[in-house]
């Protein structure tokens, strides 16, 4: 699940599907389905195609207002 919640930008400008990755074992992954974003309060989930166990992972956004990176670790 997502949430997107801003009072400066207008959300429909980022296309998580390409600013969203998640690396697992060196291999990085893009959505096979995330939610469309609009407006300044979006919320989602969003989908990868991977056919295994997970015990790690890191989601990782680029090209967000303010924060260039945001990356996010499961471990």
């Amino acid at each position: 699940s997502i949430q997107a919640n801003t009072h400066s930008v207008d959300l429909s400008q980022f296309d998580l599907s390409q600013i969203i990755s998640l690396e697992l074992e060196g291999t990085s992954f893009r959505p096979s389905s995330a939610p469309v974003l609009s407006g300044h309060h979006s919320a989602g989930t969003l989908f990868f195609n991977i056919n295994k166990n997970i015990n790690s992972l890191t989601i990782t956004v680029t090209g967000m207002p303010s924060i260039e990176k945001r990356v996010y670790s499961w471990r």
